[in-house]
């Protein structure tokens, strides 16, 4: 097929139900999958985000027993019975009460599926409904071996339960969450970031709900990162130019965030009674690659406080890195004079020892 005539909605015009599931298709997100551009009229189903994503939300009875209840909530669902047949809206009012088979007996394991279901007769079967249902697993010899049944072909999977032999009621800790969420075309989509998008439109923006950030599509088929909440702490590499240093029982940790292409970074280190330096110059791992505009030249990137803690003496410093090595240096004056600056080391400026420190701040463009 090509064009799809009547459009909606003309006047004195006869259309099939596909042309309004149709609309409803053109509203909601891109898929953002590899899988689903065979199908561009597909959309990414799920279920409608909302305050602490309770639509649709599978959880145990008030005393547990072999029932699970779905709260109400939307759900937004695509006909997989062929391309481009258009988007279902799926509508629960209420709390549901589903009923989950009994368990098997001893070494029987098994895994079943909550969803939200279409069958329509128009592409497939003879019933035309949507269903809350539990799709029965079959049964494994151990936990581990229990696997997902086979689900219907028009179906957002809800929540994954597991069943153990003998076992008589299904509690919080039997029920996994695994819903994804949609939005409308623009909208900020939320989602793990094991399971976002691949292949985003650019400008679709995701907020990554288990890292509390947000990404966001680019046109050259890769995602950037918008806005980090807070600090991420990560523990830098620490090496020199001819043999590494070891921090052994020392302290060194480091600190970033980022802000569009803006990385600020902070690192500290306080060198133990087994702490060993190395020879050469120091260097610390980046927590990204720098953005430089040749790749042979060194940039300032922030400042350093070094401190010998035996004679209380403090020596200020400064941090460089480049692209081509990814990695960032330090440099100070050596003995105090300003016009004899040298790269950090074993003995540069002083000899390093037990309790001494480095404190690294720092500011650099990403690629």
């Amino acid at each position: 097929m090509a064009e799809i005539n009547p459009p909606a909605w003309m006047q004195a015009g006869a259309y099939p139900a596909r042309t309004d599931r149709l609309i409803l298709s053109s509203l909601l997100s891109y898929p953002g999958f590899a899988v689903d551009e065979p199908t561009p009229m597909r959309i990414r189903q799920g279920v409608k985000p909302s305050y602490q994503q309770q639509q649709l939300k599978v959880r145990a009875a008030p005393t547990p027993n072999m029932t699970v209840i779905v709260s109400a909530g939307f759900c937004f669902v695509d006909n997989h019975d062929s391309g481009g047949l258009g988007t279902y809206v799926l509508v629960n009012d209420s709390d549901e009460t589903l009923t989950v088979q009994p368990a098997g007996g001893a070494g029987q394991y098994r895994r079943d599926c909550v969803v939200a279901s279409v069958y329509d007769a128009e592409t497939a079967g003879s019933v035309s409904e949507w269903r809350l249902e539990v799709i029965q697993g079959t049964y494994a010899a151990s936990a581990g071996a229990a696997v997902r049944p086979s689900l219907p072909s028009n179906c957002s999977l809800l929540a994954d339960l597991t069943i153990a032999p003998s076992q008589t009621s299904v509690a919080s800790g039997q029920i996994f969450d695994v819903r994804n969420f949609s939005v409308a075309s623009g909208g900020i989509l939320p989602v793990g970031s094991t399971n976002a998008l691949t292949r985003p439109h650019p400008g679709q923006m995701m907020y990554l709900t288990n890292t509390d950030t947000f990404v966001y599509g680019k046109q050259d088929g890769t995602t950037g990162t918008l806005v980090q909440q807070g600090w991420t702490a990560y523990t830098p590499t620490w090496t020199a130019a001819v043999s590494n240093p070891a921090i052994g029982n020392g302290l060194l940790r480091g600190a970033w965030m980022r802000s569009g292409k803006t990385i600020s970074l902070r690192i500290h280190m306080v060198a133990g009674s087994s702490t060993t330096y190395g020879s050469g110059a120091w260097r610390f791992a980046l927590p990204a690659p720098p953005f430089t505009l040749d790749s042979s030249s060194m940039y300032h990137v922030g400042s350093a406080m070094l401190i010998d803690q035996s004679t209380g003496a403090d020596y200020p410093g400064t941090c460089f890195c480049n692209a081509t090595d990814q990695f960032l240096g330090v440099s100070t004056a050596i003995g105090g004079s300003s016009a004899q600056p040298g790269a950090v080391a074993a003995t540069v400026p002083f000899t390093w020892a037990n309790g001494d420190s480095l404190h690294l701040q720092i500011t650099y463009e990403v690629q």
